[in-house]
């Protein structure tokens, strides 16, 4: 079960020591959790490349992520001043885009997924961004920016329907009740 954010909010420096310490996350080589204005969670993530990644002088990343009470959440990349980002909202905020919100649910995260999910979609955003700037190519299929004009923006690739249906979040159809005899 993936830790919930209830829980991050409730208690920064446990969850700090979870993602420290499970099994389930690659690369988190330190976290520094506080609580700060209003009961946000921050959480300063330093994030190493994937092997394979490392030999191909992937940075290591370093990223703040905010929890809101609301379980609103931003990620920050932070020493990134001189880099180039394909996904990142514009300014004021400058967050990363990690997702558009009007997607099927199936394809982004939502906060029910819980931490593990989260720093995930992160470090593995990050190693996207990274990879758009050396080959100028976003390297899995690239959700536009901005509004559709009817719906949500359509899914391209083969791949990304069949994950789509995959992953569809239709709610666990209730078990038949058989009549006692």
């Amino acid at each position: 079960m993936a830790y919930s954010l209830s829980r991050v909010l409730a208690d920064p420096a446990a969850a700090a020591d979870h993602l420290l310490h499970t099994e389930a996350l690659f690369g988190v080589q330190q976290v520094i959790c506080r609580t700060a204005h209003a009961g946000t969670a921050l959480l300063e993530l330093t994030l190493r490349p994937l092997p394979a990644l490392e030999r191909e002088s992937y940075p290591i990343e370093r990223v703040r992520v905010v929890i809101r009470p609301d379980h609103t959440i931003h990620a920050f990349p932070l020493d990134s001043a001189d880099r180039a980002f394909k996904h990142r909202n514009p300014p004021p905020v400058q967050d990363l885009c990690l997702q558009y919100p009007g997607d099927d649910e199936a394809l982004r995260w939502i906060p029910e997924d819980g931490l593990e999910p989260l720093v995930t979609l992160i470090h593995r955003h990050l190693l996207y961004e990274e990879a758009w700037r050396r080959t100028g190519t976003w390297p899995t299929e690239d959700a536009p920016h901005g509004q559709p004009a009817h719906g949500t923006h359509p899914l391209r690739t083969p791949e990304i329907q069949q994950e789509a249906r995959r992953w569809s979040r239709q709610p666990l159809p209730h078990p038949r009740r058989h009549p006692r005899p």
